[in-house]
Order: C-alpha cells, then structure tokens, then sequence
C-alpha cells in the first residue's frame, strides 16, 4: 500500500473510531430531544395582546439623558449638520458666490509647509481663490505623549512621542517642494483644554471623512518608523520575486522563512492596530511612507493569506538551520498562534470597497473591524470611526466626555445605546440579527448589542470566536410598531418554530466539524429535513481555502452523499477520505466557536428540519422553551437570518444566538405576527 493510501485509510479508521465512540446503544449521545413529539404550538397564539400597553411605552435607559430616547435620537440633526461651534467666518460678496460644499469640505484649518505657519480657513481660501487647495494629511500613531512642542502660529502645545517624528514629517513635505498644504489632527484641530476646544472636535471629528478623502495622499508614519520603510521593500520585492509569479516555495523556502520575522515586524507596527488610524486607512486615495515610496497594503493582505496558505498545507517548513519562531506551526490547523497580529481582516479592502460604493460604512461591520485595535479612552472606539458613519446612524457627539477611564466607558456606552435605540426605532432591525452575547447584561438590554461586553467582537484566532458578522442582513427592517422599555423591546414578529432537538455546544477545529457532520448524518438516517444545513455544510466548502476552486463541486457532492449513507461504516469511510472535518474548519459561517445542531418543528409540518445555529455556550436553548423566530416584516422567503430565543416570561423572550434562515421554509411559514418583548 502506497503511503498516500495508507493515510487515507489510517483516517478512515481514526474516523469511523470516533464516530461509534459517539454511538450509546443506538441513540446519539451529541443530541438531546425532547422525550415525545409534540404538535406545533404557538406560544402566544391564546394570549392577549390588551396585556401590552403600547402607548405607555418609554425608553428609559440606564445612561439616558433627557432627550436622549429613541424618537429624540432618530429626529436629531446629524453631527455633520450641527452649528459650526468656533468657526465665524465673514464673508465678503465674492465669498458669497462660492458653492456651498466648498466650506463643508474645506479643513478648518491647513499648515503652510512652506513658511511653517498655520492658516485658518478663511486665510488659505484667499490664497487659493477660494478654492480647496491640494492638501496632504498625515496618519501617525500619537503614542505615549513624551514631548509638547511649542510652534509658531499654533496656540496649543502639539502632543507628540518624539520631535523626531515631526522632523520626518516636515523633511518629507519640503523635499523638492512636494508639498505646500498639509493637514494633521494634531496642529489643525485644537487640542487646548477648554469648552471651546471640545465644541470644535465635535464639530471637526464627524468631518474628517472629508479631509481624508479630499487628499491628495496620505503619509503614514508608522510608530517604527525609521525601519518600516526598508522592510516594506523587503516584503515588495519577496511578492514580486516569489508569490505573485507562483515560483516554487520549496526552491525559496530559505527566504520565505527569514522574511516571516520581516512580515511580522511590518504588520505588528502600531498603525495597523489602532482605532484612529482604521479610518485613515479606508478613505485616503493613496498611502505613501516618509521613503517616498508607497505603502501596499493589499501585498501585505496578500502575502498574509499566501504564508497561511503554505503553513497550512505543509508546503513551507523550517529549512535547516532556520530561525526558530515560537509562534509558528506548520502543518497544524493553527499555523500561527497568539498572540501575533497575522489576522488579515484590518487589511482587507471589503470595507473600502462599501465605503466607495455607499458613501459610508455599516455600523456594526465597523465595530467588529476595529474590535481588537487599541485606544487611549474607550469612547475613541466610536469617535474614531464616526467620519465612516452614515448619517442615519450618527447621534450628537461629546469629546470631552474621555476625560478619564471610567467616564469615558460611560459616553462610550451612552453612544451606544443612542446609536442602537435610533437603528430600532427607524425599523432597521440589524442590531438584533448579529451574534452578539452579553449574558451578564441588566434585564431588559439583552437584546442589544453591548460595545463593552468582554470578548464580544473577538476574532477566530486568538481565542474563540464569540460573535459573528451577517452583512447580508444589513438592510433587513420591521415596519410594524416598535418601543423600547425598561422591561425590553417591544416587537411584533413570526414564529419560525419551536426547537425540539438540539446538541451539545460545539466548538472550533477539524474534530468540532466531525461532530456536526455526525450530527447531520444520524439526524438525516432518522427521517429529519437536513437539508438546511447541508447547504450550509456546502457553502463551507465552497469557501475554505483547503478546497481548491476546481474541486469545489465534487466535494460538495462527496459530503452530500456522506450525510445521506446507508451505514455508520459508509459514512465514516467517505468522512475520513476526503477530510472533511479539516476542510469545513476554514469555510464561512461554519468556523468558529458556539454552534449548535437545531432540530425544530414548524407549524403543520410533523417533519422537523435542521439547522446549524449561533447559540453561545452560557445560554443553552431550554427545551420546549425555545424559539426560532422573524424579526422583520418582510416577506418571509426573502428574510436571510432568524433569531433564537428563549422563553423567560408570559410574553417575554430572550435572544440567545442566530441562525442563517432557509427560502423555502419561510415559503410555507405562517405570515401572522405575535407582540412580544425582548428583554
């Protein structure tokens, strides 16, 4: 027997192991049922709506202001329409004729590069004929604050960790006179102490989309910035050589292991991981490093996914005499361990290309992109992404509330709730179709998204992956009546079907996938509708990087008739043959930690159907209790996500995971609503 044979059968024994380890006398141990079937209830359907007093509904939130309720959050002007605070020009009659966007656009202030001097709006419109002036902005990591520089025409000290840095900037700008305008938070926007300093940021900070955008370039200065530039072109030139003409890694493997430590250094630089320079990284138009030369950060993605890719599948291992790195793993599921910064989604251009498409970006996509960046106070969390904002989403903004930690973690979670109470209220319904735990929430804010809950927006590496994203629910909405409470949220939505079978939590990694497959299989042999999640199965594959794209359809169509074996040995020779386990552990919607395998029953189907759900792992469905339930009023085959809920109350349920929703079951659904409350 060949040694590729014997691998192959050597998995098919190791499989077909595990799986009857997982057999107890002919039930299956992973999955619980409820102990007779049972005919569709609804759980509402006898109960009276009278019990709901709609009207005397209020929202009355732990952090609320007066004002601050949903109906003041959804009819405030948005920050980009606020009073200009600080900013009085007088114009004069030629002013006067030019076009209104003009000064919504233009920086309140620019810097002079050439003579070293701060102009103020009205100053550098008259130099430049009242119009914008090219201009370049300036992405620096402000650091730990060591120096104040004192410079003429500026009336605040300038924060800044070393002179130096501001030596590089100006030496860049007056090379060759590349440079005559140029914008940085840090000079054109008052920093002072002072309520007249903290009107402006509120005014400034939603407007520096504009700026970024309107650039001419972006120099970045990275916090190593003296050694960034000339690993950059390190990292360049291994792409162009190596990667993108597909030269053979074993030939290379010598430089490609040595430039690991390049790579790393490169992408563990400052810039990429805080929260303000997220921003600076989406808008600008070009990026380029004080060398001159410029910054590829699509490369940088690139060679990320490539270095995962060969890890992974073995092709590059340690040459002899090699670097060791203690946090490299060839050949393992996790190739690259904590706590190194190789996750690739704050390089990825997905939020670049919504950016350019929309105008703006979603809320919580940015929320979970800059979830593992770093801030001086909690409430940058927010104000640092507030030009990406739409203006639908925006609530009016108060700088000086980062005074100090704790108040800082108040604005941020008082911002949040504002920002969540207006999405509800305008019926966009996104908040609730989002995995999104925070068990140790006050009752009543279950439903909502918490910014501050630990973990919540953790990636798959490091740790486990605690929250999911669904874009594909972005513009899902509830028309029907909607208030929020002290007791929750007031809805009216479907219900899906009741859960009566479920397994056992199911966390991440080839062994976790074996058992949903598992579950899959033996729920499939016992006469259940698997058809739900065997597409999403399907997807899985069609999305894991361990599946080439030419073999895509016929993996697909293995694993379909894995799950639909006549026999436990069937199904465990064709699992272990082709790895299944392996391959799922990187598709879409499977990886990751808390999921479970939902078995529920809708109305006037006796056949119960299967589902692949969200559920985090300290909320168990309860038996009997447990819902699978339609947020939005739309029509029920176009819905893209459900929800999971337990019951805790008369009318009274709460959300404890997502699940994808299946077309043709809402086809059949019942299209009546019910009033319930999310707590």
């Amino acid at each position: 027997m060949d040694p590729e044979s014997e691998s192959r059968a050597e998995g098919v024994h190791k499989f077909g192991s595990w799986a009857l380890n997982n057999l107890q006398e002919g039930s299956l141990g992973l999955i619980t049922f409820r102990e007779a079937l049972q005919a569709f209830q609804p759980v509402l359907a006898t109960e009276s709506d009278s019990q709901l007093d709609l009207e005397a509904l209020h929202y009355t939130g732990s952090r609320s202001q007066p004002g601050a309720g949903p109906e003041a959050a959804a009819g405030l002007k948005s920050a980009d329409d606020a009073e200009p605070g600080g900013l009085n020009i007088e114009m004069n009659s030629e002013e006067h004729d030019l076009r209104e966007n003009v000064l919504a656009k233009a920086p309140l202030r620019l810097y002079d590069c050439e003579n070293e001097v701060l102009k103020d709006q009205q100053t550098y419109l008259q130099e430049t004929g009242h119009t914008i002036p090219p201009y370049l902005v300036v992405s620096q990591v402000w650091g730990e604050i060591k120096h104040q520089m004192i410079l003429p025409t500026i009336e605040w000290p300038v924060a800044i960790s070393d002179p130096a840095k501001w030596d590089t900037i100006l030496a860049y700008c007056k090379a060759g006179k590349r440079v005559k305008w140029m914008w940085m938070d840090a000079i054109c926007i008052n920093q002072s102490n002072s309520p007249e300093a903290d009107e402006e940021k509120a005014v400034e900070i939603p407007k520096m989309n504009h700026y970024y955008r309107g650039a001419t370039a972006c120099l970045v200065v990275p916090s190593n910035y003296l050694n960034f530039p000339l690993a950059h072109a390190q990292l360049v030139d291994l792409s162009c050589d190596i990667m993108d003409v597909n030269a053979s890694v074993q030939d290379n493997a010598p430089r490609i292991w040595e430039s690991i430590a390049v790579l790393d250094a490169v992408i563990g630089d400052e810039w990429f991981w805080r929260v303000w320079t997220y921003q600076e990284f989406l808008l600008p138009n070009k990026h380029i490093l004080p060398d001159g030369q410029e910054l590829r950060v699509d490369l940088l993605r690139r060679l990320l996914d490539w270095y995962h890719k060969i890890l992974r599948n073995g092709s590059l291992k340690k040459p002899q005499g090699g670097t060791d790195y203690n946090f490299i793993h060839p050949g393992k599921e996790l190739v690259i361990s904590v706590p190194r910064n190789w996750q690739t989604r704050n390089l990825r251009f997905q939020m670049k290309e919504e950016l350019e498409q929309n105008g703006h970006v979603n809320l919580i996509s940015l929320i979970w992109q800059i979830s593992h960046r770093q801030s001086m106070y909690p409430v940058d969390r927010l104000l640092g992404l507030y030009g990406l904002l739409s203006d639908e989403e925006k609530v009016p903004i108060n700088p000086s509330g980062a005074s100090d930690h704790n108040s800082s973690t108040a604005a941020l979670e008082s911002m949040w709730e504002r920002m969540m109470a207006k999405a509800i209220m305008s019926g966009r319904v996104w908040p609730l179709l989002h995995d999104s735990p925070e068990p140790d929430a006050v009752d009543g804010k279950h439903w909502m998204p918490h910014i501050t809950a630990p973990n919540l927006w953790n990636e798959r590496f490091p740790g486990a992956a605690l929250a999911g994203l669904h874009p594909e629910t972005l513009h899902h909405h509830n028309q029907k009546d909607m208030k929020i409470a002290d007791d929750g949220l007031h809805i009216a939505v479907r219900f899906v079907g009741c859960v009566m079978g479920m397994s056992t939590d199911i966390g991440d990694g080839g062994g976790e996938m074996n058992k949903i497959t598992f579950c899959t299989w033996f729920l499939t042999a016992n006469g259940c509708n698997t058809d739900p999640i065997i597409q999403q199965l399907q997807h899985g594959l069609a999305t894991s990087d361990m599946v080439a794209s030419n073999e895509i359809q016929g993996s697909q169509e293995a694993l379909f008739a894995a799950l639909h074996a006549s026999s436990l040995h069937h199904y465990s020779k064709l699992m272990g043959e082709m790895n299944f386990g392996r391959k799922l552990t990187y598709g879409n919607e499977i990886m990751g930690w808390n999921k479970r395998v939902l078995c529920f029953q809708i109305e006037g189907h006796r056949t119960p159907f299967v589902v692949l759900a969200w559920i985090h792992c300290s909320s168990p469905p309860k038996m009997g209790d447990c819902w699978i339930v339609d947020v939005t009023s739309e029509p029920a085959q176009t819905v893209r996500r459900w929800i999971v809920v337990n019951k805790v109350g008369p009318k009274t349920f709460r959300k404890i995971g997502t699940v994808r929703a299946w077309q043709p079951i809402g086809a059949i659904l019942n299209q009546s609503s019910m009033r319930i409350i999310l707590d």
